[in-house]
């Protein structure tokens, strides 16, 4: 596997904390109602032991049709992944049918209904929990445990006649109530954990694909590169010595002035164009800024381009009054410089709110001291006034002896 796909990887299935929720909740639900299975058989014994039941039929029917329902329900809810919402809706109904049939059923002593607990008190319980864990509503948990308490009450109405019976049932109304309600409370701060965790997992994974995608395009910017000056290379092993021969003074050169022009505007064109790093791509403006070399490279200076990271679109406006502005800085080193070598660098403005360059044209010729010259027409006008039109802001630094630096800067 490659180091690429390793960054994109999907987050480990551990982290499928929804799958896990279920599986848990599944086995809550089905060991709740495995132990309220084992108190109503003791309320059965109970019950069958004093005599407790009045009609023995129906407290039989009662009890099987929610017994078959409860192991119905526990497969139900340990084979499938999530439990359909109707089987929450049905659980409850066959909950309320059996509690109000087995009031009818058995005696209504205070034996019978305080300790043998026939009304099927603890399924209650189970159910609630039930429907809040696996629903994870409000609604559907508020609407169970209000139909359960209102055929809770409906069941106990005719043996209710002192206080302590009204006390006793809202208290086993509120047990049903508040399990429904806590397991609510519970189910739903643990999916908000889930789904932080699932957010959190999708931003790494989203962070790792754009890692990748980084890493990719700086590879296929190197190789790009590399093949760039392998191509320079050769064209400069061969077309280009040849030209620099033509368009030099020499015993090659070119005996027609015009041919040696054209063969000095195509070397600087072609030194221009030849990448010196992996950002150094064309753009419109490195394009006219190598244009703005040729004039002076026909007057024999040797022009040495850098470029990096430019923006793809400037405005031409732009464009133009860095090309010319550099033209005429390039023009006053051929010119007064007495060197026949300059740099021309152009790069991109870090952290700026909008794209920004600045451009550089740097020599090494013999300068001069700006207190004691005044700065003539063409550094006032073509250059510092041009590029200030354009919202941008240029400089001349300059030494005697130690050559002169136009620095252009857009936006200033």
């Amino acid at each position: 596997m490659s180091a690429d796909s390793d960054l994109v990887a999907p987050v480990p299935a551990v982290l499928d904390l929804h799958r896990r929720i279920r599986s848990v909740v599944a086995a809550v639900v089905v060991t709740s109602r495995l132990i309220t299975f084992a108190m109503v058989g003791l309320s059965i014994g109970a019950l069958a032991g004093a005599h407790g039941y009045t009609s023995v039929p129906l407290a039989v029917a009662a009890y099987t049709v929610v017994g078959l329902w409860g192991a119905a329900f526990i497969v139900l809810a340990a084979r499938h992944d999530q439990v359909p919402g109707w089987v929450l809706t049905v659980d409850v109904i066959v909950t309320c049918a059996g509690m109000i049939a087995l009031a009818r059923a058995a005696q209504t002593d205070e034996f019978v209904n305080v300790v043998a607990n026939p009304d099927l008190e603890p399924v209650t319980v189970a159910v609630a929990a039930a429907v809040a864990l696996v629903g994870a509503s409000g609604r559907r948990t508020a609407l169970s445990c209000a139909g359960m308490a209102a055929a809770y009450a409906a069941a106990q109405a005719s043996m209710i006649h002192r206080t302590a019976d009204v006390l006793s049932s809202l208290s086993v109304m509120s047990w049903q109530a508040g399990a429904g309600c806590c397991c609510y409370v519970f189910i739903r701060r643990l999916h908000d954990v889930a789904h932080a965790v699932d957010a959190a997992a999708e931003e790494v994974t989203a962070a790792r694909e754009r890692v990748a995608a980084r890493r990719a395009q700086g590879e296929e910017r190197m190789r790009q590169f590399r093949e760039q000056v392998r191509r320079y290379r050769t064209l400069h092993d061969g077309p280009l010595r040849i030209l620099t021969a033509i368009a030099g003074p020499g015993p090659a050169g070119h005996p027609d002035p015009a041919v040696r022009g054209q063969c000095a505007v195509s070397v600087n064109v072609l030194r221009g164009a030849a990448p010196d790093e992996a950002g150094g791509s064309l753009t419109d403006l490195s394009l006219a800024l190598i244009e703005a070399g040729n004039q002076s490279a026909v007057r024999g200076l040797r022009v040495t381009y850098h470029f990096a990271n430019l923006p793809e679109e400037l405005p031409a406006a732009v464009i133009d009054a860095l090309a010319r502005a550099s033209a005429e800085a390039l023009s006053n080193v051929a010119a007064h410089a007495g060197t026949g070598r300059a740099q021309l660098s152009a790069l991109a403005i870090d952290g700026a709110a909008r794209p920004g360059v600045t451009v550089a044209v740097v020599d090494q010729g013999s300068g001069f001291d700006p207190a004691a010259v005044q700065l003539g027409y063409g550094i006032c006008n073509s250059i510092l006034a041009r590029v200030a039109e354009v919202g941008g802001a240029a400089s001349v630094d300059s030494h005697t002896g130690q050559g002169t630096r136009v620095d252009l800067r857009w936006p200033a």
